[in-house]
């Protein structure tokens, strides 16, 4: 059945979930295009991986909170920047930053916010390095509760399995 304007779903909000790599940058590009034809709101999420709670190890004097909130400052540096601010005179932009696992607070926040589109990039990982650090947007695209437009790394070819 072919779409209709009737049929074809409003598109108020788009969750942009950003490493701040230029494969998030491309993302953006397509998340601004569609938050332009659709006057769209834009949330920028960008997630800070809790790697000390994960990894099992004891590493001794290891100041982990300062280290946490370094990497914070940073990342508000960053999302301030992210969308230019020539596009947020004519877009509406919300960014969070939140810490936590990455594919579980982007699931979370586009529920939270009743998000009607994510818009994520790959970074394109195959062989064992998709084994060792799977994929974000793979996981999002099973988990999330609405449509996922996942753009593919630039310049990057697909390999065969």
């Amino acid at each position: 059945m072919p779409l209709k304007k009737g049929n074809v779903p409003k598109i108020e909000s788009i969750l942009l979930p950003t490493d701040f790599s230029e494969s998030s940058k491309n993302a953006m590009g397509y998340a601004v295009y569609l938050a332009g034809i659709n006057k769209a709101k834009i949330y920028v999420l960008h997630v800070i991986e809790h790697i000390f709670d994960v990894s099992g190890f004891y590493i001794p004097n290891l100041p982990v909170n300062e280290l946490y909130k370094a990497m914070e400052e940073t990342a508000q540096e960053e999302i301030e920047k992210f969308i230019p601010e020539k596009i947020k005179e004519e877009i509406e932009v919300e960014n969070i930053i939140i810490s936590g696992t990455p594919f579980l607070e982007i699931i979370r926040t586009a529920r939270e916010k009743k998000i009607d589109l994510i818009v994520i990039s790959t970074h394109g990982r195959t062989g064992l390095e998709h084994v060792l650090f799977g994929s974000v947007a793979e996981k999002v695209v099973r988990k999330a509760p609405c449509s996922v437009f996942v753009v593919k790394q630039v310049g990057r070819e697909f390999v065969m399995p």
